[in-house]
Parts: structure tokens; C-alpha cells; sequence
């Protein structure tokens, strides 16, 4: 049932004026599955068995005795000494204990004296205390450290959630005196008709049910979500569970973290679930903007667009968003139009009959593995136009079926990322009287030249909500200025009529001194408007920043930049890649 990722077993202990004590563990049948397993294994009293298997079964019987002899209940008190701190030193911070092939992770917390009144009372009432617990998570000895403090964080989550319950009203204490009176009621019950105290525990307990919520959330779907006490809401997403996506790809814990911070105001949402079903799940108390961002989002609208649109801070849009993609709701694309260039993935399964090629089947009314073949190039998606035609199905239907193969990560977008380099024979070329030289048009009053953030203008070029009509295979121009950037920039505007040293500073400040030669050795350095804009764009030309971005930044369409390109072939190069804010994608993070 368990994974590499969702924990053996879930565990609380605690310790107070009764000792160490392991109030509850789940799931708590393993004893009778080791047997099975025993018995499983002495069926064949035939089986001939080499010495190397003798070898293999052994080590991996010890492997898994010892497993199951630490979470089935052998070595509860036992467990319940080295999961309780004895130094309150060690309290309130990160707890982690490996035995043999078995980690044990949580957060201790101490509760004692959190209200000495309705202690002075209780303590005579349920003749016990409890000062120190620790909601303990089993995992695997050889869990990533990502994995550890994910669990870490969520034990720290439940036990705040479980003092604060115990400082108003009692509860952990109170709860712990039920599970005590279980385990008590169980040990006077005959031999032959025991039953494990646990079972008892989760139908009296309201704690034990919210752990065992917890449990089978995490083996479930990577999401925890219980009422402690029905009164305080514990959420908690596992990323590596939650962003199995298909089982196509799995992405990492750190992966998704990074990816968020690489979001921008030109890229896009696309939702991973229909957004009825979604807006249904959100808790009661969820922020009104979320619904509203879920109701107008759509792929064809940049965030920056979406901010507006809904009347929000791109500020606020970007944590919405940052939300929504961590909990495995949302992903993060460039607006789909019709310069976009896909390809198929290499992780994208290619044989007939599989559930996604089923799930497609009914759909869309075709086969999967034959829409994936027209994703073996990379091309435009506006050259997707014509096969669309020849099956006599309208533009919308191509958006829809983009938009279902890269929600199930079958598709993935390239983009080009520019490199400038140094040509020798070029930068021979150049002398010193070609530094000095400068633009020949007429000088004018400087501008200053301006740093930081750059207010946005106005909006890109309106979306609306519907997805067939708002497809633009034509263009996916900038009509404005947008954005904000941290590089020094000229507009075309107020570059006319600089002195060429003012565009020579720029360039210097960017390029080391040998790409700098081979830049102004090239013609088209010598017009103005070309040397200026490549000045403004060189910030850009170390493979950090694809043409979309660039576009964004400095406000240039596509044809410009593309003709820029061509003029300064010689000193660049260019390769394409997925981008950074795409969770699978992590090297260029």
C-alpha cells in the first residue's frame, strides 16, 4: 500500500505523570498481514531455493521483519521511550530518529502548565497529565530530506493545532484518557477473543479517526485536510504524491518550490481540474479571489491580464497562482497562440490501449497515439492548422485537445534562448577609432537612463474567456510597454539623437571587452536604431531569458526581434529549451 513517498505508519505518543505512553498507531494490522506474508512464503514445500536466493530472501526477511516488528506493535513501549524526548530541550523543534531501515520523524511539543486551571481540575477527574507529546510519522530510512521536512512540518502543524485544543478546553488530555480506557478494556478481555485496542480507539476517539484521516489522505492523494476537535482546519499537500502527474512524470519537492519564483507577469494558468469541481473543494473560508481567479482564468490570458481582469494586485495574483500550483491544481504555461512551439514529451507514453489513450479516445472521438505524431516535430502550432482542417474540426477543437495533452504533461513548449559569443575575426576587425566613432544623426538632450521597475502602460491585446475565438495564430505580440525588469534599458523614443558613447556605456557595462569588438565590427552596428536596440536586449543574451521574455521586457514585437537576430548572427547563438517555469524542468533554475 505505501510508497517511497506516504509514510508506514502514523503514531502518537506522549509522556506525563502515567510515563511514556503510545496512545495510538495506525494502521495497526500489520502483525496479521506479516503472518500472511509467513504463510505465503511456506506454501511450496518443494520450492528449491539456490544460495543466492537463500542470500536475497534473507536479507530482504530481515529487512522486513524489522519493519514490521517496529510499527506493528512488538516494541510499543519501546517506541514509546525513543519517540518522547526526555530533555525538553528538545522540544519544539525538528525530531527525527533512524532505526535499522526505518525513520521516525515529528515535531515534540511540551504542553504542560498551557492552563493550570483546568489542569488543577482534571487532574483529579481523569487522575492523569499529560506534559509532553509528539505526533510521529514512519518513513523509510532512506526518505530524501525534502520528504522528512514535509512530514516534520505537518507534525508541527497538528501538534499546534493539538495545544491549542489542549489549552482551551482539555482535549488532548481528554482524548488520551479514552485511549487509555480502550487499551485497558481490551487487556481484561479473555485470550481467544481479543481485538486490538486501536480498533476500539477509532470508534470512541475523534483524534484517532482525524489520524487515520491523515494516514490515508497522505496514501491517497498526497492531501491531508481534518477539523482537530471539529473547531481548528489542518491542510497539508505532499508535493511529491500530489505532482505525480499521470504517473508520467514524477516532480520533486525542491522542483516546485524554484518553479514558483521563476513565475512571471507574461505567463499563463491552466487548470488541472474542471473548475466547478474545483471551486467545490476550496474550504468555506477560502479568500473570495480565489474563487474569482478560478472563475476568469483561462490559458490564452497572461497573469498580468488576469490581475486586471479581476480586479486584483499582480502581486496577489502571483500567490493565488503560486497556491494553486503547489497544491497540484494549476500549472504554469505560456499563453497558448500561434507562434507556440510543441513537442511531444519524452516521458509521454506511446502505446495504444493505455487509460490515457482510452480517456482521449472518449474525449475527443480519435486516437491518442495519432495526435501525438503530429507533436513528433517541433512546430508552430499555427502549421497545426491545416491537418486540423483536414479533418474538418473547428480551431477550438485544437485548443482544447493542447490544453488536455499539457495538463497531462504530454506536451512540451520549447523556447529560444539567445547566447552571444565572441567571434575573433570580427573583433580584428574593430579598432579603436570604431569605439570613439559616434551615431550620425543629429545630438539632442540626453535622457537619463532608467533603472528598476517600469510601470505598466496598459493591457496586452484582449482575451476573453471563450477559447476557439480568442486564438490568435498570427501573433502574440506586446502592444505596450509591461512588466518590470532589472536592466538598464533605452526606449526607441527617447534613444534618438544619443551620442554613440551613451549606447558604447551600455554595451560595456554588458559585454566583456572581445564581444563588445565583435559586436561593432558587424555593419549593422552603424545604424543607429539596430546598435540601440541591441543595446537594450544584451542584458538578455546569456541563455537566461527566452524571445517571449525579452519581448515582454523591452516592448518589441516578434518580427522586430527576429530581424535584430539576423543582423547580429554572426556573435550569437541559439538553442531551445523548455522554460523555467516549468516544474519539470529544473536545470536552468
Amino acid at each position: 500500500m505505501s510508497s517511497k513517498v506516504t509514510p508506514l505508519s502514523i503514531i502518537l505518543v506522549s509522556s506525563g505523570s502515567k510515563g511514556y505512553r503510545l496512545l495510538f498507531r495506525y494502521p495497526f494490522q500489520a502483525e496479521e498481514q506479516q503472518k500472511l506474508v509467513k504463510r505465503d512464503q511456506s506454501d511450496n514445500p518443494f520450492a528449491l531455493q539456490t544460495p543466492e536466493d537463500d542470500a536475497y530472501t534473507s536479507s530482504t526477511s530481515q529487512s522486513s521483519t524489522r519493519q514490521s516488528c517496529i510499527i506493528s506493535g512488538e516494541l510499543d513501549n519501546v517506541l514509546a521511550n525513543i519517540l518522547t524526548p526526555s530533555n525538553t530541550d528538545l522540544c519544539d523543534q525538528r525530531f527525527e530518529v533512524t532505526v535499522d531501515d526505518v525513520k521516525f520523524v515529528g515535531h515534540p511539543l511540551l504542553v504542560q502548565d498551557v492552563n493550570a486551571k483546568w489542569r488543577a481540575n482534571s487532574s483529579t477527574r481523569e487522575g492523569s497529565t499529560i506534559n509532553m507529546f509528539n505526533v510521529v510519522f514512519v518513513l523509510q530510512a532512506s526518505a530524501d530530506w525534502s520528504l522528512v521536512h514535509c512530514y516534520q512540518d505537518l507534525s508541527k502543524r497538528l501538534a499546534l493545532a493539538l495545544k491549542h485544543e489542549e489549552k482551551r478546553c482539555g482535549y488532548l488530555s481528554h482524548q488520551a484518557v479514552i485511549m487509555v480506557r480502550a487499551e485497558d478494556e481490551v487487556a481484561g478481555q479473555p485470550e481467544d477473543c481479543k481485538e486490538s485496542p486501536f480498533h476500539l480507539m477509532l470508534h470512541r476517539s475523534k483524534l484517532t479517526q482525524d489520524l487515520r484521516d491523515v494516514y490515508e489522505g497522505l496514501h491517497t492523494n498526497g492531501i491531508a485536510r481534518v477539523y482537530i476537535n471539529n473547531w481548528i482546519e489542518v491542510s497539508f499537500c505532499l508535493p511529491h504524491k500530489v505532482h505525480n502527474v499521470s504517473e508520467v512524470i514524477t516532480i520533486k519537492h525542491n522542483g516546485i518550490e524554484k518553479s514558483l519564483g521563476a513565475i512571471r507577469p507574461y505567463h499563463a494558468m491552466l487548470l488541472l481540474e474542471d473548475p466547478n469541481t474545483l471551486r467545490a473543494s476550496l474550504p468555506r473560508d477560502c479568500s473570495p479571489a480565489l474563487h474569482r481567479i478560478i472563475h476568469i482564468a483561462t490559458p490564452l490570458k497572461r497573469l498580468q491580464q488576469l490581475s486586471q481582469d479581476a480586479d486584483l494586485a499582480l502581486s496577489q495574483v502571483f500567490q493565488l497562482v503560486g497556491h494553486l500550483v503547489y497544491w497540484g491544481k494549476a500549472t504554469v504555461i505560456y499563453p497558448i497562440c500561434g507562434s507556440n512551439v510543441y513537442i511531444l514529451s519524452p516521458n509521454a507514453p506511446t502505446s495504444p490501449g493505455t487509460p490515457l489513450d482510452f480517456e482521449f479516445r472518449m474525449k475527443f472521438g480519435e486516437s491518442l497515439i495519432k495526435v501525438l505524431s503530429d507533436f513528433s516535430l517541433p512546430l508552430p502550432l499555427s502549421d497545426h492548422r491545416n491537418r486540423l482542417a483536414e479533418r474538418e474540426r473547428p480551431e477550438g477543437e485544437l485548443i482544447r485537445i493542447v490544453m488536455w495533452l499539457l495538463q497531462k504533461r504530454l506536451l512540451i513548449q520549447l523556447h529560444t534562448y539567445v547566447f552571444i559569443i565572441t567571434n575573433p575575426t570580427l573583433a580584428k576587425k574593430s579598432s579603436s577609432d570604431d569605439l570613439e566613432r559616434e551615431v550620425s544623426t543629429p545630438p539632442s538632450e540626453s535622457s537619463p537612463v532608467t533603472r528598476g521597475r517600469a510601470t505598466p502602460q496598459g493591457s496586452g491585446s484582449g482575451q476573453g474567456s471563450g477559447l476557439g475565438e480568442n486564438l490568435s495564430f498570427d501573433s502574440d505580440e506586446y502592444s505596450v510597454s509591461t512588466g518590470f525588469t532589472s536592466f538598464d534599458s533605452y526606449s526607441m523614443e527617447e534613444g534618438r539623437g544619443h551620442p554613440r558613447r551613451k549606447v558604447l556605456d551600455m554595451l560595456t557595462e554588458h559585454l566583456t571587452k572581445e564581444e563588445k569588438s565583435s559586436v561593432l565590427a558587424i555593419p549593422h552596428a552603424n545604424n543607429p536604431e539596430d546598435i540601440k536596440l541591441f543595446a537594450r536586449i544584451c542584458p538578455y543574451l546569456r541563455g537566461m531569458h527566452h524571445l517571449e521574455e525579452i519581448m515582454y521586457y523591452e516592448n518589441v514585437n516578434r518580427s522586430q526581434l527576429y530581424a535584430l537576430l539576423e543582423k547580429f548572427r554572426d556573435v550569437l547563438v541559439t538553442c531551445s529549451h523548455q522554460d523555467a517555469a516549468s516544474v519539470q524542468y529544473k536545470e536552468f533554475l
